[in-house]
C-alpha cells in the first residue's frame, strides 16, 4: 500500500491555507514527503508536520474578504438558494418527487403514532393530583399461583391509613344494572340504553368531572341521579332537567340533581349517569348485611404523593385486611391510576406491563420509519451529487467559501424537508378519521392542539439537520481541480461503504418488521382457529329483561319454530369470558392446605348442549325439575382430574356452602382468553330467572333470517323494550382487541416500510448503475450478456441482503418470542418466515435493479464510451 502523509496534518493545511495558494504548497510538502518517504517511514511523516506548521504564516492563512458580509444568511444568499432549489425540482421532477414522498411517507407514520402515543399517555391525566390518586387490586392465591382482580371488599376500612384523604367504591359494568333503558321526555314508546356507575357519595370530588349545574354533590342523597350533558340534551332536549323525575329502566324513580360535563375520551372511567349505592341495593334486591360482602372498583385518594410500595404495604395490614380476607389468601396492592391504562396486565401477583409494550414497540417502528426516510433522502441526494459537481467546481473556483456550499445544500434540504413535513401534516389530518376506525377508538388530539406543535417544530428542526448535514458537506469538499478534471470518482457522494450502511439499516428494519407483522397475523390466525372446546360461531347473545327470562320457555318455542334457529339457552356468564376463578370448591379427599382455581357459573339445561360441549361421562342436564336441594353440576375433564376422582358421577362438592352432585362430565374447554392457562369448569344447573344472558344459536349462514325472527319475537314479548344483542364473534374479538389493533398498525407500517425501502434501493441503485455506465459499456463490448451485466449490478447489493437479514432475523425471532410468551398458548414461530422475507426483499431488489439496469444495458456501448450518453 502506499505511503500516505497524516491525513490530520493534511486537513488542516486545508483548513488554514489560502484557497489560491492550496494547491502549491500542498503540492510542495507532498513532493517532500515522498522523497524523504525512501529514507524512512516515521522521518517522512514529521518532516511533513513540520512542513504543514512551517507554512502556517500570516500570509498564507485565509481570510474573509473586506466586503464580505459577517451575515451567515443574507437576502441574496436566500434568494439564491430558493431559485436553485426550484430550478432542481423542475429539473429532475422524479428525483425530486421521490425525495418528497419518502419523507412524506415516513413523517406520515411518524405523525400517526405521535397522536396515539400521546393519546395513550394522556388517560386519565386531566384529573387534579392525577399521581395521588389509586385503584386497589385483590390478589387470590391458590395452590401457588396467583389470579388478580380489580375489585375490592366494598367493606374496606382505610381510616388506620393517615395518608388516604378519600375512598370512593364503584360499580360499573356493561350490563344490568349499569346499562338501562331511559326514555325521553314526550316519547314513551322510545326506549334509549345509556351506561351508568353506582358509587359512593365522593366520586365527584375524587375525580374531574365537572358539575355544570345543579347539587356539587349529587350522590349523597339517597334516590338523586347525576347525568350527563349529552345525556341530558338526549332525553330533555333544550330544556333544564335538574330537579325533574326520571324513570329509570321503568322501575324505579329518582330525581335529576346534577348535570355534569361529558367524560373525557381519555377516561378509564367512562360513564353517563351515576346513581347511589341505595339505588343498587334495591336493583340487586340485597339487604345491608349481603350487600356489605360485595366486591366493587375501590380508588384511594391519598392528601400527598406516596410510593404505591409504600400504600401497598399499609393496604395489608391486619387493621385493613381482615383475618376472614387473610384466611382466603387474599390480598391487596395499590396501582396508580395513570398507569392502569397501559399497565393492567397482571401475571401471577405481579404487574407485567400491557399495552406500554405496543406503545413502546410502535415508538420505536416510529423512529425506525423516519431514520429510513432520512436514510433515503441522504442517498438520493448524495447519489445526484455527480450530476452537480461542475456545478461546485465553478462555485469554488469564482471564489465560494465551503461554509456558503453548505449553507446552499443545508438551505435545499431544509426545503425539501419542509415541503414534506408539511405534505405529511396535511396527510395525518387527512388519515385520522382511518386511523381511528382503525383503533376502534377517536383520538382526541389534532396535529396542531396542545404541546404537539412543539413536538411538531423540534422534529422538523432535528430532521433538517440530521437529513441535510451529510449531503451539504460531502458536495462542499469536492476540489475544484479535480471536479473541472473530471476526476471525482473516488468522492462522488462521499463514502460507498457509508451508503451501503446505509442500506443495511434500511433493509433491516424493513425485514425486521415484516417478520414481526407475520408473527403477529400468524398468532391472531392461530388464535381465531383454535378449538376452544366449544361452538362459538353462529350464536347470538341477547341481554334479556327480567320480565322476558320468565316468559323464557314460550320465548324460546317461539324462536325454534323458525328452521334457522336451532338450539336457545341462558347463562349466568359469558362462556367467552368466564371472569376469575373460584377457590372455594371442596371435594372427598381435598387436602386440607389445597387451593385450586375453577371457574364456576350457573346456567340453565338446555345451555351445556346448546354450548356444543362433548358429555364424556354421565348425563346432561334434563328439563325436569330438580328433585332434590342440591345442586346438579357438569364438570370438565381437569377438574376430575384435580379432584382425583376415578367415579365421578354422583359425588358430592361443595361450591362454597353450597351443596352439589356430579352427573356428568363434560370436555375441557377454554372460559378466557388465550393469554391465560384453562381453568378446570364446573357448570351449575339454575333456572332461568336465575341467569343474565340468552343465547341463540342459528344455522350456518342464516344469520339474516335469525336476527329477523329474534327481532319479530322479542318485539312481541317485549314491545316496550329496544333489544340488546351481540354475536359471539364479536366478543371474541373483544379479547384481544390491543393484539388485534397492534397487528393492524404493524401492517400499514409494513406497507409503509417497504414503500421507503424501495425509494431507498432505487436511489442506490440509479447512483451504482450511473457510477457504472462506462464498465457496463466495457462488458458490453467485450461480449457480455444482460443477464451478466444484471447480475453483476445484483451482486452489489447481495452482501447487503445478507447481513441486513442475518440481523433482521435475530432481532425479530427475539421480539416476537417475548411477545408471544404473553400467550399461555401461542405458536413456535416458523422457520419459513425468514426464507419468505429473504426471498421476497431479494425478489424485490432484483426487479427493481432490472428496472433500473435494462436501460443502459439497451445502449449503445459505442455512445457510453464516447461520453454522449
Amino acid at each position: 500500500m502506499k505511503d500516505m502523509p497524516p491525513k490530520w496534518a493534511d486537513k488542516f493545511l486545508e483548513w488554514y491555507c489560502r484557497p489560491d495558494l492550496l494547491e502549491d504548497i500542498q503540492g510542495d510538502v507532498y513532493e517532500l514527503f515522498y522523497r524523504s518517504v525512501k529514507t524512512g517511514r516515521r522521518k517522512a511523516k514529521l518532516y511533513f508536520i513540520w512542513n504543514v506548521f512551517r507554512y502556517f504564516r500570516w500570509k498564507n492563512i485565509r481570510r474573509t474578504p473586506a466586503h464580505q458580509s459577517t451575515t451567515f444568511m443574507t437576502r441574496s444568499m436566500l434568494k439564491n438558494i430558493l431559485l436553485v432549489w426550484f430550478r432542481q425540482l423542475v429539473r429532475q421532477p422524479g428525483n425530486s418527487f421521490l425525495n418528497v414522498f419518502g419523507l412524506s411517507a415516513g413523517f406520515t407514520c411518524a405523525f400517526l403514532i405521535l397522536l396515539w402515543v400521546t393519546h395513550e399517555y394522556s388517560f386519565d391525566k386531566f384529573h387534579a393530583d392525577p399521581d395521588r390518586i389509586f385503584r386497589v387490586m385483590t390478589h387470590a392465591e391458590a395452590g401457588g399461583t396467583f389470579q388478580t382482580y380489580n375489585v375490592a371488599a366494598s367493606a374496606i376500612d382505610v381510616s388506620s391509613i393517615p395518608e388516604v384523604e378519600t375512598l370512593v367504591s364503584v360499580s360499573s359494568g356493561t350490563r344490568w344494572p349499569h346499562e338501562l333503558c331511559f326514555r325521553p321526555d314526550g316519547k314513551p314508546d322510545e326506549c334509549i340504553y345509556l351506561n351508568g356507575v353506582y358509587a359512593s357519595e365522593h366520586l365527584f370530588s375524587v375525580f374531574n368531572f365537572p358539575i355544570l349545574k345543579g347539587a356539587p354533590d349529587p350522590l349523597k342523597g339517597t334516590a338523586s341521579i347525576a347525568i350527563s350533558e349529552s345525556m341530558a340534551k338526549k332525553l330533555y332536549g333544550a330544556d333544564d332537567p335538574i330537579g325533574k323525575t326520571i324513570r329509570i329502566d321503568d322501575r324505579r324513580e329518582v330525581v335529576i340533581a346534577s348535570v355534569f360535563r361529558d367524560i373525557p375520551l381519555n377516561s378509564s372511567l367512562k360513564f353517563d349517569f351515576a346513581l347511589t349505592f341505595d339505588i343498587l341495593k334495591k336493583q340487586w334486591g340485597m339487604n345491608d348485611q349481603q350487600f356489605a360482602g360485595q366486591f366493587f372498583n375501590i380508588y384511594l385518594k391519598t392528601n400527598k404523593p406516596i410510593a404505591p410500595a409504600q400504600l401497598t404495604a399499609k393496604l395489608n395490614d391486619v387493621r385493613v385486611l381482615t383475618a376472614p380476607f387473610r384466611e382466603q389468601h387474599l390480598s391487596y396492592q395499590a396501582h396508580p391510576l395513570v398507569d392502569w391504562r397501559l399497565k393492567a396486565k397482571f401475571e401471577d401477583g405481579k404487574n407485567t406491563g400491557g399495552r406500554i409494550e405496543y406503545v413502546i414497540l410502535f415508538i420505536i417502528i416510529g423512529v425506525l420509519i423516519v431514520v429510513m426516510a432520512v436514510i433515503n433522502f441522504v442517498n438520493m441526494s448524495t447519489a445526484r451529487a455527480a450530476l452537480r459537481a461542475r456545478e461546485i467546481g465553478i462555485r469554488k473556483v469564482t471564489g465560494a467559501f465551503r461554509s456558503t456550499i453548505v449553507a446552499q445544500f443545508m438551505g435545499e434540504s431544509f426545503l425539501i424537508v419542509l415541503m414534506a413535513f408539511a405534505f405529511s401534516v396535511l396527510a395525518t389530518q387527512l388519515l385520522l378519521p382511518f386511523f381511528n376506525t382503525l383503533l376502534d377508538e377517536p383520538i382526541g388530539f389534532n396535529i396542531l392542539t396542545g404541546d404537539i406543535p412543539g413536538y411538531l417544530f423540534l422534529f422538523l428542526a432535528g430532521v433538517s439537520v440530521l437529513a441535510g448535514i451529510y449531503p451539504a458537506f460531502i458536495m462542499s469538499s469536492f476540489l475544484p481541480a479535480q471536479v473541472l478534471k473530471g476526476q471525482i470518482a473516488g468522492n462522488a457522494s462521499g463514502s460507498t461503504l457509508f451508503r451501503k450502511a446505509l442500506l443495511v439499516v434500511q433493509l433491516t428494519v424493513s425485514a425486521g418488521i415484516i417478520i414481526f407483522s407475520g408473527v403477529l397475523y400468524l398468532q391472531l390466525n392461530y388464535v381465531s382457529e383454535k378449538n376452544l372446546g366449544f361452538d362459538r360461531g353462529n350464536m347470538i347473545r341477547l341481554e334479556p329483561t327480567y320480565q322476558l327470562l320468565q316468559k323464557f320457555d314460550r320465548f324460546s318455542d317461539m324462536l325454534k319454530r323458525d328452521p334457522s334457529i336451532t338450539a336457545v339457552g341462558a347463562s349466568s356468564v359469558n362462556p367467552l369470558s368466564a371472569g376469575g376463578g373460584n377457590s372455594g370448591v371442596t371435594w372427598p379427599g381435598k387436602a386440607a392446605d389445597q387451593d385450586v382455581m375453577f371457574t364456576t357459573f350457573s346456567c340453565s339445561y338446555e345451555f351445556p348442549e346448546m354450548l356444543g360441549l362433548r358429555l364424556v361421562e354421565g348425563r346432561h342436564f334434563q328439563p325436569q325439575p330438580l328433585d332434590s336441594a342440591r345442586t346438579e353440576v357438569l364438570v370438565s375433564e381437569d377438574a376430575v382430574k384435580i379432584m382425583g376422582l376415578t367415579e365421578p358421577e354422583g359425588t358430592e362438592i361443595r361450591i362454597g356452602n353450597s351443596p352439589c352432585v356430579i352427573v356428568g362430565v363434560v370436555n375441557n374447554f377454554h372460559t378466557g382468553s388465550l393469554h391465560q392457562q384453562r381453568l378446570p369448569a364446573i357448570l351449575c344447573r339454575t333456572r332461568h330467572e336465575h341467569t343474565s344472558a340468552v343465547y341463540i344459536r342459528y344455522r350456518a349462514g342464516e344469520a339474516q333470517r335469525a336476527m329477523e325472527t329474534l327481532s319479530k319475537v322479542h318485539k312481541e314479548l317485549e314491545p316496550a323494550r329496544t333489544m340488546r344483542y351481540w354475536f359471539q364473534d364479536e366478543t371474541f374479538d373483544g379479547l384481544y382487541k390491543t393484539e388485534i389493533i397492534a397487528s393492524h398498525l404493524a401492517q400499514m407500517f409494513t406497507w409503509a416500510a417497504l414503500v421507503i425501502a424501495i425509494i431507498g434501493i432505487v436511489g442506490l441503485s440509479t447512483f451504482n448503475t450511473m457510477r457504472k455506465h462506462k464498465e457496463i459499456g466495457i462488458r458490453r463490448v467485450f461480449g457480455a450478456s444482460k443477464a451478466q451485466v444484471l447480475s453483476m449490478l445484483f451482486n452489489h447489493f447481495s452482501w447487503v441482503l445478507v447481513i441486513s437479514m442475518a440481523i433482521a432475523g435475530p432481532v425479530a425471532w427475539y421480539i416476537g418470542h417475548r411477545w408471544l410468551e404473553g400467550f399461555a398458548y401461542h405458536i413456535d414461530i416458523p422457520w419459513w418466515i425468514f426464507g419468505a422475507t429473504f426471498v421476497g426483499v431479494a425478489t424485490l431488489i432484483a426487479l427493481i435493479i432490472w428496472a433500473q439496469g435494462v436501460r443502459v444495458i439497451s445502449t449503445n456501448p459505442t455512445q457510453t464510451l464516447r461520453g454522449n450518453e
